[in-house]
């Protein structure tokens, strides 16, 4: 009986597992307008840090409080993102046709796309967690981006897995349809919440100590 007890470790695991659901089912209900996607994610990550921490609470209002709060940053911070992701996409499908110095300039538009991933990957959780401008959380993101390499791979790849996948083999992509609509985003946060934990833990004790010395 001991495994159905409300303390242990399988009906905790369980008790995530349904969090996570509902939270990824919340995050695509609030990406649908695509201009909330910003928004959308920095809610999630919210959840997912509390979910990381072991935090107790009711995941789902956090979620729409967390989306509430974010809408003002949140738009313009993705559509920066989306919006030099997609020119430079564009640009490198242009060039890609091209012979000799034409395949060069492709070069620049795959390093912008490039640094728009990674700098995606930080920025929302950043804005899920401390309380800066648009401008500043770009910088914060591409600096730190840049200066974690290994973590930055792992959430990249995090992140793109399903976008690669559709552009790879959409009837795999579709035979498991269930799991993007259910988990796969949700836990995809949890997981780069874990990793990026020690990334935020230096910062999150600096805007602690600045909070507590000032008067």
């Amino acid at each position: 009986m001991r495994l159905f007890s409300p303390d242990s470790k399988f009906m905790r695991a369980m008790s995530m597992l349904g969090d996570l659901m509902l939270l990824n089912l919340a995050f695509l209900l609030c990406c649908l307008p695509f201009v909330t996607i910003g928004a959308s994610a920095a809610a999630l990550y919210t959840a997912a840090f509390r979910i990381s921490r072991g935090t107790e609470g009711h995941v789902l209002a956090l979620f729409f409080r967390a989306f509430r709060q974010n809408l003002r940053r949140g738009i313009p911070l993705w559509l920066l993102l989306a919006l030099a992701g997609g020119v430079a996409l564009l640009d490198i499908r242009i060039f890609s046709g091209g012979f000799g110095s034409m395949r060069l300039i492709e070069l620049p538009f795959m390093l912008l796309f490039l640094l728009a991933v990674f700098t995606a990957g930080y920025a929302f959780p950043l804005l899920s967690q401390f309380d800066n401008t648009v401008v500043g959380t770009l910088k914060n993101a591409l600096f730190l981006s840049l200066g974690y390499l290994p973590r930055t791979i792992a959430v990249t790849l995090l992140n793109v897995f399903p976008f690669a996948l559709l552009f790879i083999d959409l009837y795999l992509f579709l035979s498991v349809g269930f799991i993007w609509v259910f988990l796969y985003f949700s836990a995809s946060a949890y997981l780069n919440a874990r990793l990026l934990e020690k990334v935020f833990a230096p910062y999150r004790e600096a805007e602690t100590d600045q909070k507590e010395d000032t008067p």
